[in-house]
């Protein structure tokens, strides 16, 4: 077991605190900006959540069936898209529907470092306590299943180079989410309906690859690890580019 692995966590609470803090302590916005970001976000993963808990593994396997192409190919689509509509275009329908459509450019911003922010901490606090648990309690690997157990003992002994991959994940994905979300913003401001399907369209090029790389990429390599990094960093920069047009547009 690799003790050094916690950092991970560490660091992606970091991200997801120290995100709003700057932003807050900038440009003076009131807390709740982020708390509606925080909203968005529980509202859109909720039917995630139970989607996984009722059809994600039972279609998984039916699609498997297909053949790896046909697998990858319609995961991949299924779960690009219930991340596009969801994450995007229901927080668009939320948005549309309250006054949080009144904002201006700072509070938009803020409530994207929200959304971003609260699955930063969420996932690290997650990651965190993974590791803890079984560093206290190692005797606890043996009451899991065999199947499980394999599994865990594999992202335990991770080699310590893997460190940075999550907190890197965590940052790049921050950017995405603020993106995203000024897209909605900017769609309803403008009255454009592109921007929306810009938004779908990020958030699903996002989740969309997932199936093909737990398909062709052997990810307990770190060289692996970081080849999807390097994808996500993309589309952070992507998404860096986006909010820098936005801000322009918007002023």
């Amino acid at each position: 077991m690799n003790p050094y692995l916690i950092l991970s966590g560490i660091g992606m609470l970091l991200v997801g605190a120290i995100a709003p803090f700057l932003w807050w302590w900038r440009k003076k916005i009131e807390i709740k900006f982020f708390l509606y970001g925080l909203l968005l976000w529980v509202i859109a993963i909720s039917p995630k959540f139970i989607m996984d808990l009722t059809l994600t593994n039972y279609l998984s396997n039916y699609l498997k069936g297909f053949g790896d192409a046909v697998y990858v190919i319609l995961a991949g689509l299924y779960v690009g898209l219930r991340t596009g509509l969801l994450e995007s275009g229901l927080s668009y329908l939320i948005i549309l529907k309250t006054k949080i459509k009144e904002i201006n450019l700072d509070q938009a911003i803020a409530v994207g470092i929200g959304f971003g922010a609260v699955e930063a901490l969420f996932l690290g606090f997650s990651s965190f306590m993974n590791v803890l648990v079984f560093l206290l309690y190692p005797d606890l690997i043996n009451k899991i299943s065999e199947s499980q157990r394999e599994v865990i003992l594999q992202q335990l002994n991770q080699p310590s180079i893997v460190i940075p991959a999550p907190i890197l994940e965590r940052t790049f994905t921050l950017i995405i989410h603020i993106f995203a979300i000024l897209l909605l913003f900017y769609a309803i401001r403008k009255a454009d309906i592109r921007y929306l399907l810009a938004s779908i369209l990020y958030k699903t090029a996002v989740d969309g690859p997932i199936p093909a790389f737990k398909t062709y990429l052997d990810l307990s390599i770190p060289q692996n690890v970081y080849l999807v990094e390097l994808y996500v960093a993309i589309l952070a920069l992507i998404g860096l580019l986006g909010i820098e047009k936005i801000m322009e547009r918007w002023k």
